[in-house]
Parts: structure tokens; sequence; C-alpha cells
């Protein structure tokens, strides 16, 4: 296993090359940094200035090797917008979007473990089948449709929460129940397929002959069986929740990574953009590769199969 776990940290390195190198072909696709940050009536020497002030003068591979070297150093340079370090500003608003989407995916697994464990519980009754058409009618409307509808209701029929903004805990309620209501419907149908898959294994079926309790089949025979894919399923289930705040956080207000990160391509503010990618990349991949190594450590199987 630690073999492995070392595979997989090698896979950050890779990672991070792989933003690096696209990050930099696609700035320099989008212009000329210097052009961009100079006065519109900026003449050839102020432009040239800048360019020598930026490094942007210095052969294609010495501008690549510094970009890999900044970003190995988590130092992306000023901002061009702020004139402020670019990776402070990000590590500034990475807490608060995280204040959305833990919250969320916690939320989202106590929601769909209930939900998806009642309706394997009873897959033919009047009860499982509501749960589960629930579920598919959530997972139907997109997530900023769904905060639109919040926002509706909650903020403009009856004034209980603020619409937009990012103070005070009152303007966490609708973006992490739009996340939410957004993860819940595929999480849930993936717990409910998961243990009816599980109450069809051998030791499962042993245990409802012997006698076994209804509730002890449930938590000690069938749910462990079915965890290592849920687990699994929640590494992906945080990259979306978190990429989600790309639409999210603009559309409500919300001072977070994504409206920085949105904001930023838009004044093309590349130190910026450069940092904020960089940094939702590394934080998706390290959670996936924690999610991955947890798996294996609770699944012989994959423990067996690691160490082969």
């Amino acid at each position: 296993m630690i073999g492995y776990a070392v595979r997989r940290l090698l896979l950050v390195a890779v990672v991070a090359w792989g933003v690096t190198t696209f990050l930099f072909v696609l700035a320099r696709l989008a212009g000329d940094p210097a052009e961009l940050m100079a006065p519109p009536d900026a003449g050839a020497a102020v432009i040239e200035a800048t360019r020598e002030r930026l490094g942007l003068n210095e052969p294609f591979f010495v501008q690549y090797g510094e970009a890999l070297l900044s970003a190995f150093t988590f130092d992306f340079g000023q901002s061009f917008s702020f004139s402020q370090p670019a990776a402070t500003m990000v590590l500034e608003r990475l807490g608060p979007s995280l204040w959305l989407v833990i919250p969320a995916l916690v939320l989202c697994v106590v929601v769909s473990f209930g939900v998806g464990i009642v309706a394997a519980l009873k897959p033919s009754r009047l009860t499982g089948r509501l749960l589960m058409v629930g579920a598919f009618i959530t997972g139907s409307v997109p997530y900023f449709w769904m905060a639109l509808l919040l926002v509706l209701l909650l903020a403009v029929n009856l004034q209980w929460l603020p619409a937009t903004g990012s103070e005070g805990m009152a303007s966490l309620v609708i973006p992490v129940a739009a996340l939410t209501l957004a993860g819940v419907s595929t999480t849930t149908r993936l717990v409910r397929g998961q243990l009816l898959d599980s109450f069809n294994e051998g030791h499962v079926l042993t245990a409802r002959s012997k006698g076994v309790p209804p509730w002890k089949v449930l938590f000690g025979h069938a749910l462990p069986g079915a965890m290592p894919p849920l687990l699994a399923w929640l590494g992906i289930e945080f990259s979306f929740l978190f990429s989600a705040l790309l639409v999210l956080e603009p559309l409500l207000g919300y001072n977070g990574l994504g409206a920085l990160l949105i904001r930023s391509v838009g004044n093309q503010d590349f130190p910026l953009v450069q940092a904020s990618v960089f940094c939702m990349a590394m934080l998706i991949t390290l959670v996936n590769i924690a999610m991955d190594l947890i798996v294996r450590l609770i699944d012989p199987r994959l423990r067996a199969k690691a160490a082969a």
C-alpha cells in the first residue's frame, strides 16, 4: 500500500505539470499580456517596458521554465487587476468556497444514504418507488435553476434569507441547499443500486438464512460491502460540487474562488487565472487520491490488488 500511495501521489506532480502547461499555452494564445496591461493610448516604449517587467521578452523555454517553477512553488506573481499576490488572493477565497462545498457534501451523504437505504429495503413497494421518483425529479432540475427557485421562494417571497452576498451564515443556506439537491439524485441512485447488489451477495444471503435480524444484515453485512464504490464516488461528487461554484457563486454574488476565477478571466488577469485553476485542480486531485486510498484500505480485494 505504501508503494501504491507513492505512485498515486506522483500523479499530483503530473497533474501540476499538465495544468501549468495548458495555462501557459492558453495565456500566450489569448494575446500579449503587456498590451492588455498597458493603457489604451500607450506607445511602443511603454508596452516594451511592460513586457520586460513581466519577463515576456525572454526566450520561450525560459518563460516556460519560470512558469513551472512558479507553479511548484505556488508563486504566480502579482495580480494585474488588484496588484496583490495572486496566490494569497486565491487562498483567501478558497475558505469561503469550502464553506459551501463541505456542508453540501455532508448533507448530500446523509440524505442520499437515508433515502437510498429505505428505497433499497423496499424496492417494489410504493414508498421505495416514490422516493426514487423524487430523486429523479430532483436530478432533472439544473442546480443553477434550483438556486434561482430557492432565491425566489426563500429570499423574495418569504424574505427569510438574503438573495445574494456572502455575509453571515444565512448567506450560506441557499447555495448549500442548491448544491445538496444537485448531488442527492445521483448519489441516492448509486446507494440504492449498490445495496441491492450487496443484498444478493453470498455472505448476505447466508446471514439472512440464519435468521440474523434485518438491521444487522444491513449494517453488518450489506452496507460494508457497498461502501467502497460509494466512497470512490464521493471524490467525484466533490469535484462536481466544486466545479459548480463557477456558475453558482457569480449567480448568487458569493465571494468565493469560483467567482474570483470568472472575474479574473473577464479581466484577462493571467496570474490570477493561473493561481485559481491550479489551486482547484490540485485540490480536486488530492481529494480523489485520498478517497482512492481510503477505498483500498477498507476493501481487502483492492488492497491485495494494489500490493500485487
